[in-house]
């Protein structure tokens, strides 16, 4: 197992030297062992297999050969006469081996294993039907309901804040009319429309090129002695979900809403020497104070003070949480009636963050361009009630995207290898004699989101992310990373058994 990994880990740098006990010294991966393969699985079985009753006899009882009268000996003999032989070592020292059960029999082994690929379950399945049984007075009634297999969304529950994002932009190919409308200058947005409209809405001729700000500027007067900046604000509004949470020392400051409190958080921190296990506990006999308490004699009532004469703590804040969720509800009003907004659309509350993905689908635009659509466990389910298909092979059809293929979590995909010149294009995937040459190339999707795809080797039986070993047995990539790459089935035999979408 450690000569099959050897070579990848010693082009890595990831070997060292050992001395052993007869003096000899031996090459040897740094902090690895055979349980880092998964084909360790295929070596122990092979052992079993070629492992005899009568070896087993021998080796426990071994020392019965010192012991002439042992009933034993004789056994042990014949054993070692017919299974054993001697083999001369290099200093020349003859030492007792097992007979090997076929000539070149490790080295058929090491063949066959460096064909092995690994079957991973994909994790496809996304509701069960399951039958519910009811009893009525006319009897019992039998519905068939789906039932979702996983987490459809986290427990905690989220509001919904709008806030306003004020940013200082640089001018460029990005800027096209909607967001030239964000500009919080009236006139530099104005100056901006009319170059994109003079360039017929193209924001690459209007702001790239010979059209750049820094090549061609755009004149705030007539005398052109003032410039529009090549940086301007921009003001767009987002959705920030929240939730409010007790003052603890795990408590993140950064992610507080109210700016305000976060100064007052803050410098309570710096008090403690930046220590928030100092800082944000006991907070009942060391309270944070949003308005300190008055002086006894300052209060306008001594008999019925004011709750700010009393002062007001801080206990709970305000912080942001995720950023993909789902609703759970819609404003209603007290008869239970939905409440619409001014376009006549239904009004969102009470958010869940959705959790893991299900699949990301990949497409293609009419530029050649790959685009993503990532689709989360909960929508997946929402879309088989509704009778939709799970995988949506036509979105944005209209524009010109071609459906590709998904990746799913434990799916498996053959890369491109440009150093050793491997392109599977070129070969036969589902031919067997052709699975030492793709195992060195296979992945696994281990995890995924929006445009961060995360690959582990097939092999790989751990999760650790060293940056040395980034593209060995881990890759991590975006859109633009994952062309080439071709999607594969594997059976539980370690075959393939169909390319492509599937």
């Amino acid at each position: 197992m450690k000569e099959l990994n050897l070579p990848k880990y010693k082009a890595l740098g990831l070997t060292e030297i050992q001395e052993r006990k007869d003096g000899n010294t031996v090459e040897v991966i740094s902090d690895w062992t055979k349980r880092n393969d998964h084909r360790h699985h295929a070596m122990d079985a092979l052992t079993i297999a070629f492992t005899k009753h009568s070896y087993i006899q021998y080796l426990n009882y071994l020392n019965a050969r010192k012991n002439e009268s042992h009933k034993l000996h004789g056994n042990i003999i014949a054993i070692e006469t017919k299974e054993l032989e001697l083999v001369e070592d290099s200093n020349g020292s003859k030492k007792r081996k097992f007979i090997p059960p076929m000539h070149n029999f490790r080295q058929v082994v090491k063949e066959h294993l460096e064909g092995v690929l690994i079957s991973h379950k994909a994790k496809n399945k996304v509701v069960t039907k399951n039958k519910n049984k009811i009893k009525t007075k006319n009897g019992e009634k039998v519905k068939i309901e789906l039932t979702p297999r996983g987490q459809l969304h986290k427990e905690t529950v989220y509001g919904r804040l709008k806030q306003e994002i004020v940013k200082q932009e640089k001018i460029g190919t990005k800027f096209d009319k909607a967001k030239i409308e964000t500009v919080t200058s009236p006139i530099y947005k104005e100056l901006l429309l009319k170059r994109l409209e003079e360039n017929n809405d193209d924001p690459k001729k209007a702001f790239g090129g010979k059209n750049a700000l820094s090549k061609n500027p755009i004149y705030l007067n007539d005398e052109k002695t003032k410039l529009l900046p090549e940086t301007v604000k921009t003001k767009v509004y987002e959705y920030n979900y929240t939730i409010r949470k007790e003052i603890t020392h795990e408590l993140k400051i950064d992610k507080v809403i109210d700016e305000g409190i976060k100064r007052i958080l803050q410098k309570r921190l710096d008090d403690f020497g930046g220590k928030p296990k100092e800082a944000f506990v006991d907070l009942e006999k060391n309270p944070i104070w949003l308005v300190e308490p008055k002086e006894q004699s300052k209060w306008k009532d001594i008999n019925n003070p004011l709750p700010n004469e009393l002062g007001i703590a801080i206990k709970r804040v305000t912080i942001s949480g995720v950023s993909n969720t789902e609703a759970l509800h819609y404003k209603k009003d007290h008869l239970g009636n939905e409440i619409l907004d001014e376009n006549g659309n239904k009004q969102p509350v009470d958010f869940v963050s959705t959790g893991n993905n299900h699949h990301v689908a990949i497409y293609m635009d009419e530029e050649g361009n790959l685009q993503e659509k990532v689709v989360s466990f909960y929508e997946a389910v929402e879309r088989v009630n509704q009778g939709l298909p799970i995988i949506d092979k036509e979105f944005n059809s209209v524009l010109g995207w071609q459906f590709l293929f998904t990746m799913k979590q434990n799916e498996m995909f053959v890369f491109p290898n440009g150093k050793i010149g491997f392109n599977p294009n070129d070969i036969d995937l589902l031919d067997p004699k052709n699975k030492s040459l793709i195992s060195p190339n296979l992945f696994r999707i281990q995890k995924l989101t929006n445009g961060d795809y995360w690959f582990r080797h097939h092999l790989e039986t751990t999760v650790d992310v060293k940056s040395e070993l980034k593209e060995t047995t881990f890759k991590r990539l975006s859109l633009v990373g994952i062309r080439g790459i071709i999607k594969v089935r594997i059976n539980h035999l370690g075959d393939i058994v169909e390319v492509g979408e599937y």
